[in-house]
């Protein structure tokens, strides 16, 4: 198990933020932690990564406290709204952050070069940071946080801001990183962006909420279905297999049937959170 997090609390004040949180993340995963803003993903994932400390409860990276220096080799971080240093090049942004992380001297410029071609920055290596995209900024970043050859990457908000190519641009660099054998934690509110990259997800509204893969989440709600009528064009519900059956038998044309979404499953979960709130 590379992340281990048990009965986890965190407050500000009176506001609590972490709510006796537990999750964890095997070898080779990706996980998404999914919720609205504010709903303290940037927080656990900061104790994760050993900015901050729990208030009550542990949590393990490779079966060490975050903090070790030890288990700092092995991740790799790009924090929330993030960017590299502005007046550098790419090249030395990527490099120095090496030099920071304590990379052999020998092997960084090797390493430099490696993620230089594989994230596609080859033809702006020389130039600086200001006058490049979105998109190419957070793949510098990428590069940055992979300089010291991490097996744990933890990503908070990769693709806030970006338009749509761009954010399927980092998509398929996390996934390319997925097949090398990287562990990866990402906090996201897109649901869209949880469904493609992640295993698991984790839907956290303060606390856990729901938890399983995208599969099995539908699968808890799956005791209703949406028929689309193209016939006549109307849309109608329907709860439980005997329902849909008999339904069915009235339909003449063309039809479709689904299950919910994951959007609509989450947008459900959140109205019930709210109203016991």
């Amino acid at each position: 198990m590379i992340i281990d997090v048990r009965n986890i609390w965190k407050s500000y004040g009176k506001i609590i933020a972490n709510e006796n949180i537990s999750l964890f993340v095997n070898e080779g995963e990706i996980i998404a932690l999914l919720g609205p803003n504010g709903a303290g993903k940037t927080t656990l994932v900061k104790q994760i990564y050993g900015e901050l400390i729990p208030d009550k409860g542990e949590i393990r990276v490779f079966g060490k406290k975050p903090t070790d220096r030890s288990v700092k080799r092995l991740m790799g971080v790009i924090p929330q709204e993030t960017e590299p240093f502005e007046d550098l090049t790419v090249w030395d942004n990527i490099y120095y952050f090496g030099r920071l992380k304590g990379v052999d001297k020998k092997i960084l410029k090797e390493n430099v070069e490696e993620l230089i071609q594989k994230l596609d920055l080859s033809s702006k290596r020389n130039t600086l940071v200001r006058d490049l995209s979105g998109g190419l900024k957070r793949r510098t970043l990428i590069a940055m946080a992979l300089v010291n050859k991490p097996k744990l990457i933890v990503l908070d908000e990769p693709t806030t801001g970006l338009d749509p190519e761009a954010r399927r641009e980092v998509w398929n660099i996390l996934l390319s990183l997925k097949k090398e054998g990287k562990s990866m934690l990402l906090t996201t509110h897109y649901l869209d962006e949880a469904e493609r990259l992640a295993d698991r997800i984790y839907l956290i509204n303060r606390k856990v909420i729901l938890e399983g893969t995208t599969s099995q989440i539908k699968e808890k709600f799956s005791d209703w279905y949406e028929i689309i009528d193209y016939t006549t064009g109307k849309v109608l519900k329907v709860k439980g297999e005997e329902e849909l059956k008999k339904l069915i038998m009235t339909l003449k044309g063309k039809f479709e049937v689904r299950l919910p979404t994951l959007e609509e499953i989450y947008l459900e979960v959140m109205k019930d959170v709210e109203r016991i709130s």
